[in-house]
């Protein structure tokens, strides 16, 4: 009998194993890498448009803001120390619904933009509704508490604000009680990582073209 010609299967070697499975390997590191650069690069641009949209809504706020005054509202300018940072803050008076979130029911509310110091260096940039103490050597800021501030800007590396004067053509760096209202406002906003501040002037509405408008009187306090 002959016996069969035919080439019998044969099984892989180790070594060919060996070299499929080194290939898959190889294969499936250059598909994780490319996912870990996708993935990152999208984190990336995800929080940067988080954080373009915070400034840009902190900046319409503003605008909406300064632009809206009544004209019973006062508005001062300060630069406070507070263990060696230096925390400029405005403060709005006598315009409880500005800044205002949810039902106004206290009209005798200040409203403070300022910065609170965060770990590591940097700030917070955030906003403060706060009633006007009975004595006034009370600082409504200083008393405040950190769960008290609504935080909009988060890791902001410094702040400053400058105030119109129209009557002496000048700028200044602070705006005292009682001083009247500047014409405009700007703000330089310096985050980390740039070089440059953003510049932006805010146009704050005069005492006259409000007085043209009828201003409604503060509402009794209901009964109980």
């Amino acid at each position: 009998m002959k016996k069969n010609s035919s080439k019998s299967a044969r099984g892989f070697t180790l070594l060919e194993v060996t070299v499929a499975m080194a290939i898959l390997v190889i294969i499936a590191g250059s598909i994780f890498a490319v996912l870990r650069g996708t993935i990152a690069e999208v984190s990336v641009l995800s929080e940067e448009q988080s954080r373009q949209q915070e400034i840009d809504g902190f900046i319409e706020l503003c605008r909406k803001t300064f632009r809206m005054l009544p004209a019973q509202a006062s508005l001062e300018g300060r630069v406070r120390q507070d263990s060696g940072a230096v925390l400029p803050e405005i403060l709005i008076r006598k315009a409880p619904e500005s800044l205002a979130w949810g039902k106004v029911e206290d009209y005798d509310t200040i409203s403070v933009i300022g910065l609170r110091p965060q770990i590591g260096g940097r700030f917070s940039l955030g906003l403060l509704r706060v009633s006007a103490p009975k004595n006034p050597a009370v600082d409504p800021v200083v008393a405040s508490k950190p769960e008290d501030w609504l935080t909009l800007i988060p890791d902001v590396s410094q702040i400053e604000w400058r105030y119109y004067d129209a009557r002496s053509a000048m700028w200044m760096d602070i705006l005292p009680v009682g001083s009247g209202r500047p014409t405009a406002i700007e703000m330089k906003l310096l985050l980390p990582g740039d070089e440059d501040p953003l510049v932006v002037v805010f146009w704050v509405v005069p005492i006259e073209a409000q007085a043209m408008v009828p201003q409604a009187s503060n509402p009794p306090t209901p009964n109980p």
